[in-house]
């Protein structure tokens, strides 16, 4: 498997806790600034890597088409 697969994998790994979070705790967290501040971080994380894997295996099947 290649290493863009590999980094796609990270973003469902990490968008579900942060599902798991705001649906278990839900307007809680309207008053606990740093679980939301690092659920953010998570988020975009995990939204960072899905577009990484994504534009990379964009390029590398433009650059080397399947034949």
């Amino acid at each position: 498997m290649e290493w863009k697969q590999h980094v796609a994998w990270l973003a469902p790994m990490l968008a579900t806790p942060v599902a798991y979070v705001v649906f278990r705790y839900g307007t809680t967290l309207a008053y606990e600034e740093q679980i939301r501040r690092a659920l953010i971080v998570l988020f975009t994380i995990a939204f960072l890597a899905a577009a990484v894997a994504g534009l990379f295996g964009a390029f590398l099947t433009k650059v080397f088409p399947i034949r």
